[in-house]
C-alpha cells in the first residue's frame, strides 16, 4: 500500500545524530535512499504482509538493523506477525488501544508505562514501566504490554529514540507475589519476542528499581529467553536510589524517585495529552498485518520461521 511519504525524506537532525548514524548503525546518507527503496520493494512483494511504506517507517527497521536488508526484513515482518498470529505473539496486545477509547485513557492515566521529560547526556529517552500498578488479574499482562506498545509506537516516530535509543527503568514498587502466575514461560517468551525481534528498539539499558526478592525467581524465567546482549543490559538497584542514579540523572527524574523533573502525576499527564494527540500513529498500525494463509513456504526456512527473505549484507545487531 502506497503512502504519499514515499521517497520524501530529509534528514533534519544534528551533526552529533549523524555521526552515531554513521559509527553505529552504518547509515551513509549517500545510500539512504536506495536502502529505503529496496526495503520497500521487498515489503511490498510479500504476499503475506500488509504494510506501511511510508520512509519513516521504513527507516527505523533499517536502523536497527545497522541497515542490514535481511535482518530488517525479518523485523518488519515480525512486527506485523506478532500483531495478528496468537502462535507467534499476542494479538490481544494490539487491539482495542484506540487512544480515545474509554480504558486506554483510564491506562493512560494511571502511569502505568510512560517517558520522562528530557534526554539523558548521550541523547537516549527513558521510558518509566511501573511493573506492579496494575491488580494482579487475567487482564493484567495484557494491559501492561498494551500500554508499553502504543508508547513505543508513538516515541519510534521520533528519529532521536531511533538513533540514540532507550533507557528502560522497571519500577517494581508494587510488584507482588499474585502477579507472579501470570508470568508463564510462553508469555515470557512472547514479550521477549516482541521486544528484541519485532519492535525497532536500540534498548541499551533494563534498569530494575525497588525489586522485591521474588524478582529473582522471575528472572530464572526471563534469562532463558534473553539474547546475551540483552543480559549484559541488566542493572539491579534494589531499593538503592544511589544505585539508580549512575544510570539515570536525577535531573530526569520525577521527585518522587528524588529527582527534579517534578511530579510523576504531572509527567503522566503530559503524557497522556501526547498520546492522543499522536492518537492517528497507533489507529493506522491497526490497519496492517500478515495473513498467514499468504505466507510463501520457505524451502531452508530461518529459526524464526517467518517470511521469505532476501539475499543482503547481513551484520550483527545489538
Amino acid at each position: 500500500m502506497a503512502t504519499s511519504s514515499e521517497g520524501t525524506y530529509i534528514w533534519t537532525l544534528d551533526d552529533e545524530s549523524l555521526k552515531v548514524c554513521g559509527n553505529e548503525l552504518n547509515e551513509n546518507p549517500d545510500e539512504r535512499a536506495s536502502h529505503i527503496q529496496t526495503l520497500r520493494d521487498w515489503v511490498k512483494q510479500q504476499p503475506h504482509i500488509t504494510s506501511r511504506t511510508d520512509d519513516h517507517f521504513l527507516l527505523r527497521f533499517l536502523r536497527v538493523s545497522k541497515f542490514s536488508q535481511l535482518r530488517a526484513q525479518e523485523i518488519i515482518d515480525s512486527f506485523w506477525t506478532i500483531r495478528c498470529t496468537p502462535a507467534k505473539g499476542f494479538p490481544d496486545w494490539f487491539t482495542n488501544n484506540d487512544p480515545a477509547d474509554p480504558m486506554v485513557q483510564e491506562l493512560l492515566s494511571m502511569g502505568i508505562v510512560f517517558p520522562l521529560p528530557g534526554r539523558d547526556q548521550l541523547q537516549r529517552k527513558v521510558v518509566v514501566y511501573r511493573i506492579g500498578l496494575r491488580d494482579a488479574t487475567p487482564q493484567y499482562i495484557s494491559d501492561m504490554m498494551k500500554m508499553s506498545f502504543i508508547t513505543l509506537d508513538i516515541l519510534l516516530k521520533d528519529e532521536l529514540n531511533q538513533i540514540h535509543g532507550f533507557i528502560n527503568l522497571f519500577d517494581l514498587t508494587e510488584f507482588g507475589v499474585s502477579h507472579m502466575p501470570y508470568y508463564t514461560p510462553d508469555t515470557v517468551s512472547k514479550i521477549l519476542r516482541c521486544w528484541e525481534r519485532a519492535y525497532p528498539c536500540r534498548n541499551k539499558s533494563m534498569n530494575y528499581y525497588n525489586s522485591p526478592l521474588i524478582l529473582n525467581a522471575l528472572m530464572v524465567i526471563f534469562r532463558r529467553f534473553m539474547s546475551e546482549n540483552l543480559q549484559q543490559r541488566l542493572f539491579f538497584h534494589w531499593s538503592s536510589l544511589e544505585s539508580l542514579y549512575q544510570h539515570v540523572s536525577p535531573s530526569l527524574l520525577p521527585e518522587e524517585y528524588g529527582g527534579d523533573a517534578g511530579p510523576v502525576q504531572n509527567i503522566i499527564e503530559t503524557w497522556k495529552d501526547e498520546v492522543i494527540k499522536n492518537r492517528e500513529e497507533i489507529v493506522q498500525n491497526s490497519q496492517y498485518g500478515v495473513d498467514e494463509n499468504k505466507r510463501p513456504v520457505v524451502k531452508n526456512p530461518d529459526k524464526s520461521g517467518w517470511g521469505k527473505m532476501g539475499s543482503f549484507r547481513k551484520l550483527a545487531v545489538e
